[in-house]
């Protein structure tokens, strides 16, 4: 999902969204009385259950393997059977409603949007949407009727009705290679990240206003940001963004209600994705570094003014971080290692990481987004 957040063996890649969830927006994200958890491989949130679901693309970059969605119980760390989404499925982000029944899922070799009944595995019907569908996220205030797809490669947002299985619109993007949707908590308003292509790298955010309850979008000027902008993360008040800019190694804020851009903040590598903990004070962005020893996760302090940058929290080499979520309670963070197929456990208190988690063996594995419910 996000393009190195997700197509990262190759780090001069973008992030497969994912990136994703974050925020209900991909990537790892949380579900409502659902979330993310961390410790030593557990904590005091794994007691009600805990399961992680995380995407495997199979390396749709390279090979037309089987996408999957794997489910991992973070009690006992275990992770269980594969859902299979098919060959080349190329399996990016993952959302899921706040019930935790249904998983939504991006495939980006099949041009579609596919429903999971999570406690059987049963998949839906597919949602053909436009071309490379990376990063889907719900619409927040419609009750998860709708969904807006960033179509990598055919430089759309496709508006996705979960209700009917129907499409609403295709809104053009006026830049190439959107990687990413996130939505302001009230749901008027969707940024987009244009992360270019491998040729030619994109800087920009194209600001849509929402109409038509969700169904619909008016694109607004563009705003123009770091090289490669792989992922956008919303404060909890709305007010302001992020965007995670990989080719830039920066943060840029952007004023909401301006939709304007700050000084960039500097990040020690390459910035894949960005979240924020389930009391908006605080933040980590997953680094997949350009050297083994860049592989870390950096916490941000969004309580002061500006933000604090904090020490990074280093990682197992050669692990490529890349989606991150919190548990409900915020006492765990959950790191997903693109580059060893790992899931890696965060005690926030003490911003120490436990012992990973082997998701998969598979030598082709691509693991990029996660969602994790509860019950």
């Amino acid at each position: 999902m996000v393009r190195s957040v997700g197509r990262v063996p190759t780090l001069s890649l973008r992030l497969k969204c994912p990136a994703l969830v974050g925020s209900m927006a991909l990537g790892l994200a949380l579900v409502a009385g659902c979330s993310n958890s961390t410790s030593s491989n557990s904590s005091s949130s794994t007691a009600v259950e805990l399961t992680a679901y995380v995407t495997d693309a199979a390396d749709n970059n390279n090979t037309t393997g089987v996408g999957t969605v794997i489910p991992i119980n973070l009690g006992d760390a275990t992770p269980g059977t594969p859902i299979q989404l098919g060959q080349g499925a190329g399996t990016n982000d993952i959302i899921v409603t706040p019930d935790g029944k249904t998983a939504y899922v991006s495939n980006e070799g099949t041009n579609s949007v596919q429903s999971i009944t999570l406690a059987t595995g049963e998949l839906g019907t597919p949602i053909t949407v436009g071309k490379e569908p990376v990063d889907v996220k719900f619409v927040p205030q419609t009750n998860e009727q709708w969904a807006w797809v960033a179509d990598y490669g055919g430089q759309t947002v496709t508006t996705v009705n979960l209700a009917t299985g129907r499409v609403g619109k295709t809104l053009d993007i006026p830049h190439a290679g959107p990687n990413t949707v996130a939505f302001t908590p009230d749901g008027r308003t969707c940024y987009v990240a244009n992360w270019g292509t491998n040729d030619v790298a994109g800087d920009t955010v194209t600001p849509i206003t929402v109409t038509d309850g969700g169904a619909a979008g008016t694109i607004l000027p563009s705003i123009k940001v770091g090289r490669n902008p792989n992922w956008i993360e919303f404060t909890k008040d709305g007010k302001t963004a992020y965007v995670a800019n990989k080719g830039s190694n920066s943060l840029t804020p952007i004023n909401v209600a301006a939709n304007t851009a700050g000084e960039p903040i500097p990040m020690p590598g390459p910035p894949i994705q960005m979240e924020v903990s389930p009391d908006g004070a605080l933040a980590y962005v997953a680094i997949a570094g350009d050297s083994p020893e860049m592989d870390e996760v950096v916490p941000i302090d969004l309580t002061t003014t500006p933000v604090t940058v904090k020490p990074a929290i280093k990682m197992v080499a050669k692990s490529q971080p890349h989606w991150i979520g919190f548990t409900p309670d915020g006492t765990t963070a959950y790191v997903v290692g693109n580059g060893d197929s790992t899931l890696t456990p965060i005690a926030v208190a003490s911003g120490k990481a436990g012992t990973p988690i082997q998701v998969s063996k598979d030598p082709v594995s691509d693991l990029l987004a996660i969602m994790i419910t509860s019950g």
